[in-house]
């Protein structure tokens, strides 16, 4: 019964693991899909070692409370890495201005350069001969 009431426990917890994993890739959630998933794999590899650990120290059989562990861990694991994602970056928009910011700032060369002098002109072709 004890190996029962664990697995259920194991089995509840990946379910809740599973949901938190779909919740975080539906678009508007709020939390940016691409940082949600490569922390919720990194919180299954994480959860799965130390549920592992602590499933072998704390069982009274070893072999059979590491996968309980494993399965357990990584399923808080994932939880734990979606619910520590960062938000959605969003912007607001911006308005484009109805003029020019600066008026007359193109109306002249750029600062620091200046035009060409008055006699720099190539000469007009010749009329043709003949």
């Amino acid at each position: 019964m004890r190996r029962a009431g664990i697995g259920a426990v194991a089995i509840g917890l990946a379910a809740i693991g599973l949901a938190t994993v779909l919740s975080g890739c539906v678009t508007g959630s709020g939390v940016d899909p691409d940082d949600a998933a490569g922390r919720a794999a990194v919180g299954s590899v994480v959860g799965a070692t130390l549920g592992t650990g602590f499933g072998a120290v704390l069982a009274i059989t070893p072999a059979v409370g590491a996968p309980i562990g494993a399965a357990a861990g990584a399923a808080i694991g994932v939880a734990v890495g979606i619910a520590t994602a960062q938000p959605a970056v969003t912007y607001d928009p911006i308005t484009p201005p109805d003029a020019t910011v600066i008026p007359g700032f193109y109306d002249n060369w750029a600062p620091g350069s200046h035009s060409p002098p008055v006699g720099s002109s190539s000469p007009p072709p010749l009329p043709r001969s003949g």
